[in-house]
């Protein structure tokens, strides 16, 4: 079984990266966890590792290459009992960001329904109705 090696959301700003050296040529044996290739940016430089053990097949990226996220890289032969990476189009579809959810509207005396989410904002905070505005 063939894994498509893709570059991963590598941060909530970074769309892009450039493939700056292979730690790996075409025909080596690698195991999992193992450092495939670095990926530079703007921001970061980091090490993608294997997600499988296996043998690196192709790399369709040359080094020097600047790539957007989710696009394939490398392809990891041999993989048996791995998980294939998500294909490269639905990547860019992932890593947008979710829809904030708005603030319930109460209509004035009429009580919130009992069976409604309650939403929770970052650092665990819930909205009560009591911080509605006035």
């Amino acid at each position: 079984m063939s894994i498509s090696i893709v570059v991963p959301q590598l941060g909530e700003s970074v769309a892009e990266g450039t493939v700056s050296r292979w730690l790996k040529a075409v025909g080596d044996r690698v195991r999992k966890e193992e450092p495939l290739v670095e990926i530079q940016t703007d921001k970061i430089n980091v090490e993608i590792p294997s997600p499988a053990d296996g043998t690196l097949e192709k790399i369709v990226v040359p080094e020097g290459t600047t790539v957007l996220v989710g696009t394939e890289i490398a392809v990891l032969g041999g993989a048996a009992g791995a998980v294939a990476a998500p294909p490269a189009a639905a990547a860019p579809a992932a890593s947008a960001p979710a829809p904030r959810p708005s603030a319930p509207a109460f209509a004035a005396g009429a009580p919130a329904a009992a069976a409604a989410p309650v939403p929770v904002y970052a650092g665990g905070n819930e909205w009560r109705p009591s911080m509605a505005p006035e």
